[in-house]
């Protein structure tokens, strides 16, 4: 039976898989913004270079660039270069992948929040997340903020269960090192959730322990493909990254007002991309504190928080600003204010567990609907609106 319960979703999500895949294949698309635009042609070109060579992309001459790519660890163009070797179009293979890390994410997402909760919290949380302005935006793109949020979501389900048995902590450890190459210093928001995690929810020596585990093995694994680069190319990886994230990154780390004036504009930023969600925290919050009932009662409410509040923080101490550095924080917030609505109206608790077994499908049409709007405004309204840009 439960077997059942588990095939009839996944085939739903594999065939939405290939409809969304076809989608961006038969419509045109084009690519916008340079991270997609770069991401994209790389992947095309690393697929016919040797497999042991993988780890050493170039430019190869896209933006007028040439030499090694050391901007980032090169994650996330192995998915992309494996698909165009199995034959996905080349320019369509990585908005096929970041179908993939979306669907991925969206599951791991239901997983830890009805993990704390029930379904219904959890579809809650899905839905929610879809119609936020954040989700719309990165909808059809091809760089790495599904990617990252899929390592962060996954890593916090397996931390949350990380107790129960090793294959939850191997979860937590694999999510870690997928956020190293993909992101690089963006592993670092699993880092503090880890921590914490272990102050907010755990507090044992046991947790405590596994951390440093895990983390050592992130480094251990970023050693080993320190190696593989200098066998390839014969020039290091991570100092000459390091060096490129530092430009004029640290620049201002230690003004206070410089400190102040991002948290502000980031905090701007999370009530439009969560927009209506963060309202519906704040909302929420003040209501349920008059009505006497505990806002943080669930655990998972106090992760939350106050990992999207470290996150910010620890992005607000540097120069270089932009919306996807906190995108983990828009989700964080969605959950939130689900959490709220469903503690105010439990009323809808019930509406949504009655039609659970219609979700799944409702979810993929949803997703197919609204990627074939995105690319019609995609390609005929697309504009670059900067509010308060930096």
């Amino acid at each position: 039976m439960r077997l059942n319960a588990l095939v009839r979703p996944a085939a739903i999500y594999a065939l939405a898989l290939v409809v969304l895949c076809a989608i961006v294949t038969i419509f045109p698309y084009e690519y916008f913004d340079s991270d997609s635009s770069c991401y994209s042609s790389i992947s095309q070109k690393l697929a016919s270079r040797p497999l042991g060579e993988w780890c050493a992309p170039q430019w190869w001459g896209h933006g007028g660039n040439h030499g090694l790519f050391r901007d980032h660890p090169p994650g996330i163009f192995w998915l992309p270069a494996l698909m165009v070797r199995l034959g996905v179009k080349g320019n369509i293979a990585a908005l096929c992948a970041n179908y993939i890390y979306l669907l991925l994410g969206l599951f791991f997402l239901f997983k830890l929040t009805s993990h704390w909760t029930n379904a219904a919290f959890g579809w809650g949380a899905v839905f929610g997340l879809v119609v936020t302005p954040i989700f719309l935006q990165y909808l059809i793109r091809a760089n790495q903020e599904h990617p990252l949020n899929l390592a962060v979501l996954a890593g916090a389900y397996g931390l949350s269960r990380s107790g129960e048995s090793w294959r939850y902590k191997g979860l937590y450890v694999l999510a870690l090192v997928f956020a190293v190459f993909i992101k690089g210093i963006g592993a670092l928001t699993l880092f503090f959730l880890g921590i914490v995690y272990w102050i907010i929810i755990s507090r044992k020596r046991t947790t405590f322990r596994f951390l440093v585990f895990s983390y050592g093995l992130a480094l251990a694994a970023a050693v080993i493909f320190e190696f593989w680069f200098w066998q390839i190319t014969r020039t290091n990886f991570w100092p000459s990254y390091f060096l490129f994230q530092k430009g004029q990154t640290l620049k201002e780390m230690f003004n206070p007002f410089r400190f102040i004036y991002s948290f502000v504009w980031y905090a701007a930023r999370s009530l439009w991309f969560s927009f209506p969600w963060a309202l519906m925290a704040v909302y929420g919050g003040i209501r349920l504190k008059a009505k006497k009932l505990h806002v943080f009662d669930i655990p998972l409410m106090k992760f939350l928080f106050f990992g999207s509040l470290v996150i910010t923080l620890f992005f607000s101490l540097f120069e270089r600003k932009a919306d996807r550095y906190i995108f983990s924080v828009y989700v964080f917030l969605v959950v939130l204010g689900v959490f709220m609505l469903l503690r105010l109206k439990p009323r809808l608790v019930q509406f949504i567990a009655d039609r659970e077994k219609w979700l799944p499908l409702v979810l993929s049409a949803v997703l197919i609907i609204f990627s074939l709007l995105r690319i019609y405004f995609h390609l005929h309204h697309y504009r670059f609106i900067r509010i308060w840009s930096r």
